[in-house]
């Protein structure tokens, strides 16, 4: 689906690697290694495969079909051969390309009486594949499915190449998808079964996307695959004699290359007509297609029987379909996908996809999905709706009341009825949607969408991808087909304060109180929650009028409503006490804490045991650490127990410490993995790496979005705290300089 439209017509084993089909290779590896008995499992157009590979008298093997009539995973498509496979047995993806010495890792596979062997690849950027862990003995020890940055321990990933006994069967149900990656290897891992991984040397890619692709033959064209294949020239091609040819080139049967046209790192397909004067760069051609002169082809791919008339431009990353057609002198900028059969007219300039819908890639930031048009609000609602199942979600912004009211257009647009509050901030869109019990919601914040899920907290990872996985394919609802209705909710305010507010708010609170911030939002709802509270002694000022009177507790709030500063005459509190004093007054409260990210490890000295995460039972204590107006209500009805200084006497000290250190994308994982690597101490591996030293913590935690990579670390003793901060910075940075 990430490649189309070059698979919109054709399986993605069938797309051409310099003329052979993808999985051809796959078959000729088997063959290499004494393997021609093979099943193929099919499910997408299945019978174009059917009639390119007949019964594989053109390889020299026996093919045997299995066929899906719905998607069921790779393992339960693999169990369909199971009369077949009596004996131990190779998988290989269709399209992926490899030349693995399959008989060096059948010998490992039996000495080490596995009962599934792994083959795996490292790679510099491994978050689209499934990260594997393995011990000393290469006994696998843990699965990360795709990770972000924060869990990329590991540069060795699953290859899809695996070898079986048949006893593997027995774990693979009789009905329902079943994935080998998601489902079966993780459950033979949790049964202590005997699963290893091994590490091949030889050439992998998966050629998933264009860029894959295209890299994929530019790799057998440079002899960096150890698998025959068709390259050069072909005999009955032919080449004008003022061509220019530099780089690595494929020039296919009956190709036509017109005078002073210019060729580098191209693959031109049979049948091909390059006119006069035209220029293909790192790019591939497949069969009839037409590039009349002076146009300008570079890093594209072009399908059966397209045209490029003459002085049409193609920029890096895009794409034409089948006998899709680009007018004289028309610019596609890059990224642009051409669907099957369409046309540009002549002199257009091209920044978006052409196509039925729009099926670019969302662009995802720290802040969520860039949504700068409306084709963009309506591809990223209508996912979120596939994706998450939601039917009726909350919408609020910050400074951005037309993207919320064009997300909530989009949304009652694909059935999802839209509830809008206007302006917020984000920890209050986050506690209405559980309050109200909606089913999610998105935040509007200048050009993005923050997209948050029933228990009000950002998308993860994983939804965010398979959102990215809906735009690509088009799986979205179809607009206007169900429409739901859109209504503005006004007692934004009443609901916000009715779960942000202490049990007991109705005692009077004599201590005298000052609240600063620069939001009148804020303002307004700090008076209304304080007064509900008891409150008898307390005021309200902008940030310009800092200053305490005698006895005042100071709380000063940050304009996104996240942040709560705690002060008073004479100190304000650190970060550390001021965390702290939230968990033990949550603790006090609740009697569980949670060990979610940013709770330090001096907790455990609030709690005698830290709990993982417990989704909506966090709530509370997600909201004390990111709700600057929840925090100031609990500290305030705190303080009817005694002044501040009271409430921090018995809080265990701490001294936290964060430094970030650049480094290139392609470090992250390796840092990770190499310290990992580096240390006999006890670790822990979740949002990021944290390691126990006998008198403190450090964590080392990838960014998600910037080069960088983030270590805290925490003792009750300063000077150690920084002796740790400075270790492992120090240790990153020698990482990323050794190459």
């Amino acid at each position: 689906m990430r490649l189309r439209p070059i698979t919109a017509h054709t399986p993605k084993p069938l797309c051409p690697l310099l003329g052979e089909p993808g999985i051809g290779y796959a078959v000729k590896l088997l063959k290499q290694h004494g393997i021609t008995d093979i099943g193929v499992t099919l499910w997408y157009q299945p019978q174009k495969i059917r009639r390119v590979f007949r019964k594989g008298e053109r390889y020299g093997v026996k093919l045997k079909y299995y066929e899906e009539k719905e998607p069921i995973g790779t393992a339960g498509s693999v169990k369909m051969a199971q009369k077949q496979l009596t004996d131990t047995f190779f998988v290989l993806s269709g399209d992926g390309l490899t030349d693995c010495d399959l008989t060096s890792a059948l010998q490992f596979h039996k000495e080490k009486k596995a009962l599934a062997t792994l083959v795996l690849k490292r790679v510099e950027v491994p978050l689209s594949y499934g990260v594997v862990l393995t011990d000393s003995d290469s006994r696998i020890t843990r699965f990360i499915e795709k990770p972000d940055w924060k869990r990329v321990f590991s540069d060795l990933v699953n290859t899809g190449v695996y070898i079986l006994e048949p006893d593997i069967f027995d774990y693979i149900p009789d009905t329902g998808a079943q994935d080998f990656g998601k489902d079966i290897f993780p459950a033979l891992l949790s049964g202590g079964l005997p699963v290893y991984g091994y590490e091949t040397d030889g050439y992998w890619c998966d050629v998933g996307d264009q860029r894959a692709y295209l890299q994929a033959q530019e790799d057998l064209l440079q002899g960096k695959v150890r698998l025959p294949h068709g390259s050069g020239i072909h005999e009955s091609a032919r080449v004008d004699g003022t061509a220019k040819i530099e780089g690595n080139c494929s020039i296919g049967e009956e190709a036509m290359i017109g005078p002073g046209a210019f060729l580098r790192n191209a693959v031109i397909g049979s049948r091909v007509y390059i006119g006069p004067g035209a220029v293909v760069e790192n790019s591939c051609l497949w069969q009839d297609v037409t590039v009349q002169d002076k146009a300008r082809i570079s890093g594209s791919v072009i399908c059966d029987a397209a045209v490029v008339r003459q002085g049409a431009e193609l920029s890096d990353g895009c794409a034409l379909g089948t006998r899709a057609a680009v007018g004289a002198f028309a610019l596609l900028r890059p990224g642009v996908k051409v669907w099957p059969h369409l046309r540009i007219v002549p002199g257009a300039v091209v920044s978006q996809n052409v196509t039925s819908g729009n099926w670019s890639a969302p662009q995802w930031t720290a802040g969520g999905a860039v949504c700068d048009t409306p084709e963009n609000a309506c591809a990223l609602c209508g996912a979120y709706a596939r994706v998450t199942g939601a039917r009726r979600v909350l919408l609020g912004h910050s400074g951005a009341a037309a993207l919320e009211t064009l997300a909530a257009g989009a949304f009652s647009a694909v059935g999802v009825e839209a509830l809008c509050v206007g302006e917020a901030t984000e920890p209050m869109l986050f506690a209405l949607i559980r309050s109200l019990r909606l089913e999610g919601g998105a935040f509007a914040n200048g050009q993005t969408l923050l997209f948050l899920d029933r228990n009000g907290l950002p998308l993860s990872a994983r939804e965010a991808s398979a959102m990215d996985g809906c735009v690509l394919r088009q799986d979205m609802p179809p607009a206007f087909s169900h429409s739901a209705p859109v209504r503005r909710f006004d007692a934004k305010e009443e609901a916000y304060l009715a779960s942000a507010l202490p049990q007991d708010a109705a005692k009077p609170l004599f201590s005298p109180i000052a609240v600063f911030s620069d939001s009148c939002l804020l303002l307004r709802l700090a008076e209304a929650g304080l007064r509900r509270m008891g409150a008898r002694d307390v005021r309200f000022s902008s940030v310009s009028g800092v200053e305490l009177r005698p006895l005042e507790t100071g709380f000063l709030l940050s304009p996104d409503g996240k942040e709560l500063t705690v002060f008073t005459a004479s100190h304000a509190l650190t970060q550390e006490q001021k965390t702290l004093l939230m968990l033990a007054l949550i603790y006090q409260n609740t009697g569980k804490l949670f060990d979610l990210p940013g709770v330090p490890r001096a907790a455990e000295k609030i709690a005698p045991l830290l709990l993982p995460d417990g989704g909506a039972e966090c709530a509370a204590q997600r909201a004390a650490l990111s709700d600057g107006l929840f925090s100031m209500f609990l500290m305030s009805d705190a303080l009817r127990g005694g002044p501040l200084e009271t409430l921090l006497k018995d809080l265990p000290e701490t001294h936290i410490l964060a430094k970030e250190i650049p480094c290139g994308m392609r470090d992250k994982g390796r840092i990770l993995n190499r310290l990992c690597g580096q240390t006999d101490l006890p670790r822990t591996l979740g949002e990021g790496l944290r390691i126990r030293h006998e008198n403190g913590y450090a964590t080392i935690v990838p960014d998600a979005h910037r080069n960088l990579v983030r270590v805290t670390s925490e003792s009750m003793n300063s000077e150690f705290a920084q002796e740790l901060c400075d270790f492992y910075s120090n240790q990153i940075q020698q990482i990323t300089e050794k190459k």
